[in-house]
């Protein structure tokens, strides 16, 4: 097997949300976006656990991808902008639950991040999110 390259050096992770439980509050990712300068591009990461109440049509959450020119109004990134899928994700069944979700940001805003919605019911479910800054112009 040939060495691996050396990731540290050309990327930078950091936690958007703790580890927590959702329930039927918006969780909003860390309350301010993560600064996207200095970077060339992100990945988004959200993930989901098994849920305690049963996710459905009448009990579910939303992922929604974010972004901001000055880090105080957020809007949905469009699906243009975002590579691996569309902007949001919708859990409204168990099977759903128990997932990753992740896109890379292709987009021209500073600010981004990940935010958990209730939009219907009451909902039990372990959420994370994290984002990970690739290609720094000036190596650390």
């Amino acid at each position: 097997m040939a060495q691996l390259l050396d990731f540290y050096s050309d990327y930078a992770a950091n936690t958007l949300v703790k580890p927590q439980t959702f329930t039927s509050s918006n969780i909003e990712g860390s309350g301010t976006g993560t600064d996207l300068l200095g970077y060339r591009g992100a990945i988004l990461v959200a993930e989901t656990g098994a849920s305690g109440a049963l996710c459905g049509e009448s009990n579910k959450m939303t992922i929604a991808f974010v972004e901001s020119s000055n880090n105080s109004t957020f809007t949905a990134i469009a699906d243009t902008d975002l590579v691996g899928g569309n902007n949001t994700a919708v859990i409204d069944a168990n099977g759903d639950a128990n997932s990753t979700h992740y896109r890379s940001y292709i987009g021209t805003k500073r600010y981004v991040r990940v935010e958990f919605q209730a939009t219907a019911g009451a909902v039990s479910i372990p959420v994370a999110a994290s984002i990970v800054r690739g290609k720094p112009l000036q190596k650390r």
